[in-house]
């Protein structure tokens, strides 16, 4: 093992107990005085107070609630034209000043148009010395937070039927996650610092159907006549439907079952058939099919 001369140990010892002269308060009190034949030579004393090193973080808070007017049909559920207000708070957890700060979201799930991020202008003061401003508006980003102040980004979301719809989603909800970044020391040995929260925004995703069935003639009806039924279905979900069929069975009677047959969209919605299959079924679609049954005499002898 390679030893040191003194001389070289000498340098690194008075190396380890330098303090650097950024982490310390350093000065020096001279006294001066007059002697009986004029000034003595002056004295003095330095001393050096450490501050405590800096400390940069950030932390964030996202959630969400419905905009102003945004939810239509005031069920407070989330459904499709319904506008969220995302709310992400940023508040500097350190003990330095950060520069630049500016929210995003790094995971936004959503179908529709992705929420555009609305710089606050007022910050909350967390009681700590050290100032907060944003001098440059309009940049995208708040310019100075300091230690213990919060701001709050906002950012407005108008949900889309696709939502409803995301492959995979198996939780129902539309998975967002904000994040907020600042800088310390911006341009000299910049340190960036982040944050992350995720807001999952729960969606009314409820599949349901109606079927509703009238049948012509349905009085004293002698055997022979052909009896036609009419099958109103209506998709009364939130959610597009697929592959929706029908099927009659007879539970009294003697004739063959009805087989339901495509006839027309009371409302279509961009629904679509092929055949008797309702291959796309979306909310607020209302479709018809007919079904024909022949009375038999044996329905006019025993269903009496």
């Amino acid at each position: 093992m390679k030893r040191l001369t003194a001389g070289a140990a000498a340098i690194l010892l008075a190396a380890a107990q330098v303090t650097p002269a950024w982490a310390t308060i350093d000065n020096t009190v001279t006294v001066n005085a007059d002697g009986p034949s004029g000034a003595i030579p002056p004295v003095t004393a330095t001393e050096n107070v450490d501050v405590q090193d800096d400390a940069p973080l950030i932390s964030l808070v996202k959630t969400h609630t419905f905009a102003p007017g945004g939810d239509l049909n005031n069920n407070g559920l989330v459904d499709p034209g319904d506008t969220v207000r995302f709310s992400y708070v940023a508040t500097n957890t350190g003990n330095v000043t950060l520069a630049n700060v500016v929210a995003s979201d790094t995971v936004f799930q959503g179908t529709g148009t992705a929420p555009t991020i609305v710089v606050p202008v007022t910050f909350t003061d967390g009681g700590q010395p050290g100032g907060s401003s944003d001098p440059v508006t309009g940049d995208g980003d708040w310019d100075q937070l300091g230690p213990g102040d919060s701001i709050t980004y906002t950012g407005d979301y108008t949900v889309v039927a696709g939502d409803l719809v995301i492959s995979g989603n198996a939780d129902n909800d539309l998975d967002t996650t904000g994040q907020v970044a600042g800088n310390y020391n911006p341009g000299t040995g910049n340190v960036v610092v982040t944050a992350t929260d995720a807001e999952p925004v729960p969606l009314n995703v409820a599949p349901s159907l109606t079927v509703s069935k009238v049948a012509s003639p349905d009085t004293n009806v002698p055997a022979g006549t052909v009896v036609t039924y009419t099958y109103t279905v209506t998709n009364d979900g939130t959610v597009p439907l697929t592959n929706v069929t029908l099927s009659d069975n007879v539970t009294a009677g003697s004739g063959a079952d009805p087989v339901p047959t495509f006839a027309s969209w009371t409302t279509q919605n961009g629904s679509t058939v092929a055949g008797n299959t309702l291959t796309l079924f979306n909310p607020g679609a209302v479709a018809v099919f007919t079904g024909q049954y022949t009375v038999t005499q044996s329905d006019v002898d025993t269903l009496q």
